[in-house]
This record gives structure tokens, C-alpha cells and sequence, in this order.
């Protein structure tokens, strides 16, 4: 069986399943940037000056999370020209201890919408760190800096990898656990999960208002295959479950899935895990098993 678990994608060292960190390689604004032109900016991981674009300094934003762990974003603070040469000039100074910048936030991270363009400030606290992000009680950076954030809305924002599951909300109507090691990936409209070894690809359907939930997934399912190792159904007031599954060809070899479906007046949600390693299939029986309806 594969290890699921990632590594960071920063250093390639372990991950914790509690406390984690996320790094903005660059200030937005210099995304708009190729990456010849990027990289031809004067500065380096920590200071940036773009000639029209602006002077950055990157700090760390941590954030306390529920349940007791933490996320440590890095983000860019937009500040005055010269006052980046001047952090440059005393970076490994005894100086870059009381070093303080005014300035405003350059990255655009979920779920704070407004965080690009909000003040903030440089400190140094550590003299062999970057600085941390500070500001005046009352705005936006001071309550992200200071209150505890909803750990699976704030990590379920992230899309690499991660060591620990979140429950990941698909659409306004359901969620389910978006297990450890695994990817989140856009395709179109839709979203889908991917790690070594497992896929998770899912399908929201509407369902007719007249159809109860157990005659809707009867007739979805009426034209799969029959040849199958095992199937479950099973019912919890209004939500109804149902699955199957077997060995299939793919990519010319043979590959394991699961087909499930949990369906609730109005709604039905087909997820179709694909597993490498046939001992994975309580893994996908879990996934299954975790997707839940929401309220809007």
C-alpha cells in the first residue's frame, strides 16, 4: 500500500498533522509577470522590487485554527521602495532586529477576501526569521492574527496535498472528508481529488422532487455492470446509500473502484473512487460513507 501521506512542498520534509504551513511564492502582483520576467526582478526569496509593479517583503501570517493547530501562511507585504533596499542593507545586520515596515497585504488568501490591499506591518520578533505580519486592533490582518478560524473552511481553501483529512464542502449542498495525501484539482465546473494511488471524482445530479432518494439511485444504477465484488445500501432517515464495487481496466492495467451514490429529496451525489491497491477499499467505503448533505 502506498504512504498517502505528503511531504511539504517547500522543504520535501514530513508534514504535521496539526500544524501547517503554506508559502506565496510571489506578491500577486507579480503573477502577471512570465516567469523570465518574475525572476529577472531585483531581490530575492524575501525582498522583491518590480519597476512599476511595486517593493514587497514577505512575512509570516500564522493563523489559529479550531481544534488546537495552527496554519503559518507566508504572504508579501506591499511597502516603499526604499524601504526595502534599506531591509536589504541591514538583513543580516544586528539592525534587522528592530527593523518595522508600514505597508499593505499583497496576496490575495482565502477565506479572508479582503485581505489584498489591507494595512498591515513588518516586525521582527526572531532575528533569524523573516518578519511577522502585525496590526492595529479593529482591522481585518489584526482579527485573522488574532481569532480562532473554522480549521476545516480555512484548509479545505488549500489544494495541495495534506498530511491530515477535512472535510471539504463540494457544493452548497454537500461535503464530504477529503482524506489525507490528496490533491484537490478543478476540472470546468467541477472539482476532484487525486494522490498516489487514489482518485476521487464526483458528480452532483438534481433529482426529480416526486422520486424518493432510494427510487433515484435505483435508476441510475439500473444499467451497471452486474459482475461486481460487493455492493452496501444503507439508510438514515431522509439520506439513502448505496454502493458498489469491482476490478475494472484502466490505462491497460487493472485498477479497483468504487461507485457510490447518497441521495436525499431533491439531491443525489455519485462519487466514483478509483484505488490501485484492492486492501485500499475501506478507504473508499470511508469516503463514501462521509459524504453528508449541508444546509445551503
Amino acid at each position: 500500500m502506498p504512504d498517502h501521506l505528503p511531504d511539504c512542498p517547500c522543504c520535501g520534509g514530513a508534514l504535521s498533522p496539526v500544524d501547517f504551513a503554506v508559502r506565496s511564492t510571489w506578491p500577486d502582483p507579480l503573477l502577471a509577470l512570465a516567469p523570465e520576467d518574475r525572476d529577472a526582478t531585483w531581490g530575492n526569496e524575501h525582498l522583491r522590487i518590480a519597476d512599476g509593479l511595486g517593493a514587497f517583503v514577505r512575512c509570516l501570517m500564522p493563523v489559529r485554527l479550531t481544534g488546537g493547530g495552527t496554519l503559518e501562511y507566508s504572504v508579501w507585504l506591499r511597502v516603499p521602495e526604499p524601504a526595502v533596499r534599506h531591509a536589504s542593507e541591514i538583513w543580516e545586520a544586528p539592525e534587522y532586529a528592530e527593523l518595522r515596515l508600514e505597508g499593505t497585504v499583497a496576496n490575495a488568501v482565502q477565506p479572508w477576501t479582503d485581505l489584498v490591499g489591507a494595512p498591515a506591518r513588518a516586525e521582527v520578533r526572531d532575528p533569524e526569521a523573516i518578519p511577522y505580519l502585525a496590526a492595529d486592533e479593529g482591522t481585518l490582518v489584526h482579527r485573522v492574527l488574532h481569532e480562532e478560524w473554522d480549521r476545516d473552511d480555512v484548509l479545505s481553501r488549500i489544494t495541495y496535498a495534506l498530511p491530515a483529512p477535512v472535510r471539504q464542502r463540494i457544493t452548497t449542498r454537500w461535503s464530504l472528508e477529503r482524506s489525507a495525501g490528496l490533491e484537490l484539482r478543478r476540472h470546468e465546473d467541477r472539482i476532484y481529488f487525486s494522490g498516489p494511488g487514489r482518485t476521487v471524482h464526483l458528480d452532483p445530479l438534481g433529482t426529480p422532487p416526486e422520486s424518493t432518494p432510494a427510487d433515484v439511485i435505483r435508476e441510475l444504477t439500473a444499467d451497471a455492470p452486474r459482475d461486481r465484488d460487493g455492493e452496501q445500501t444503507e439508510t438514515a432517515g431522509e439520506t439513502h446509500r448505496y454502493a458498489f464495487w469491482r476490478p475494472a481496466l484502466g490505462d491497460g492495467r487493472i485498477v479497483h473502484n468504487l461507485h457510490g451514490f447518497v441521495a436525499v429529496p431533491g439531491d443525489v451525489l455519485h462519487v466514483g473512487l478509483v484505488f490501485d491497491d484492492p486492501a485500499d477499499l475501506p478507504w473508499a467505503q470511508h469516503v463514501w460513507r462521509s459524504i453528508r448533505p449541508e444546509k445551503g
